[in-house]
């Protein structure tokens, strides 16, 4: 699913994260982050605009009006 978060001018990952908890609760937190709740889980990654946030500054990457933020699951294929 995808929704539309107003978030304020220097917003980090780490920040909008917990807006995003807010909203979607603890089956959200226990799911998308480890379980010090310190780091993602083993396997989540957050892009922003396509590009994996650790090959920014990870979860202290400000984000900027427009972009598009991912929180991608583990998958598995072949």
């Amino acid at each position: 699913s995808s929704f539309t978060l107003e978030l304020a001018p220097g917003t980090t990952i780490r920040e909008m994260l917990d807006q995003v908890f807010e909203t979607y609760g603890e089956p959200m937190i226990a799911e998308v982050m480890n379980e010090e709740r310190t780091d993602l889980a083993p396997y989540y990654k957050v892009l922003v605009n396509g590009r994996n946030s650790k090959l920014m500054h990870y979860m202290d990457t400000v984000l900027e009006n427009g972009q598009v933020v991912h929180i991608m699951p583990p998958v598995a294929g072949g």
